[in-house]
């Protein structure tokens, strides 16, 4: 029984230790795109999330489109057109509130999340040259807000980032090329399950509580 349970202890601790490894690639230039997401570990075991070919599109003028006369909408749709708009803004607002909630849980696993590759390169051209330098000056800032941000909350073992935003003064283009592997150690990725199963079971409680006082008052 003491052997059972050293071997149970022994593959518990190895699967903690366990690295994953999520790989993203995008590639866009005009209507060409290509994606994939790869989950891989030790041993060279991977396992595709998005498959690397592209899906067809449907071709042009095989589903019509249906357009609905302009006018004046009834009174029937003006108050489901505002009821909808309410609808609407609280579920985002309860969004909101489950993000504040589980967001202690994600920042402690991100902190703990290494970058071990982060390509983002961008090509950009307007009809007009003066536009395309305006561009290209508008996405060095983005690109250099968004690295912040996101450097702030991954480890610190992370590489350094290959940014690129290349000018196209010629004629309206645009290129884009994201490749970034994440690693993530599977313990810590189990911390943060449990840490939000309390903060979910910790909510319920909360909600309950008022409703067996009312019961015993």
């Amino acid at each position: 029984m003491w052997w059972l349970i050293l071997i149970l202890f022994f593959l518990f601790c190895v699967l903690v230790v366990v690295p994953l490894n999520l790989e993203l690639y995008y590639r866009r230039r005009g209507q060409d795109h290509c994606l994939y997401l790869v989950v891989s570990t030790w041993f060279d075991i991977k396992y595709q999330l998005i498959p690397r070919e592209r899906l067809p599109k449907p071709a042009p003028g095989s589903k019509a489109v249906m357009k609905e006369p302009r006018g004046v909408l009834p009174e029937k749709e003006k108050k489901k057109s505002a009821g909808g708009t309410l609808k609407l803004f609280r579920r985002l607002m309860s969004y909101v509130h489950l993000g504040q909630r589980v967001w202690p849980a994600l920042e402690f696993l991100l902190h703990r999340t290494e970058l071990r590759r982060f390509e983002w390169r961008t090509l950009v051209g307007l009809p007009d040259a003066a536009h395309t330098g305006m561009a290209v000056g508008g996405l060095w800032s983005i690109k250099g807000a968004v690295l912040t941000a996101l450097y702030r909350l991954v480890s610190k073992k992370s590489v350094l980032p290959e940014v690129a935003v290349v000018p196209h003064f010629t004629g309206s283009s645009f290129g884009l090329l994201i490749h970034c592997i994440f690693t993530v150690r599977l313990g810590h990725i189990m911390v943060t399950a449990v840490k939000l199963a309390f903060v979910f079971i910790r909510d319920g409680l909360r909600k309950a509580l008022p409703f067996t006082r009312l019961l015993k008052g």
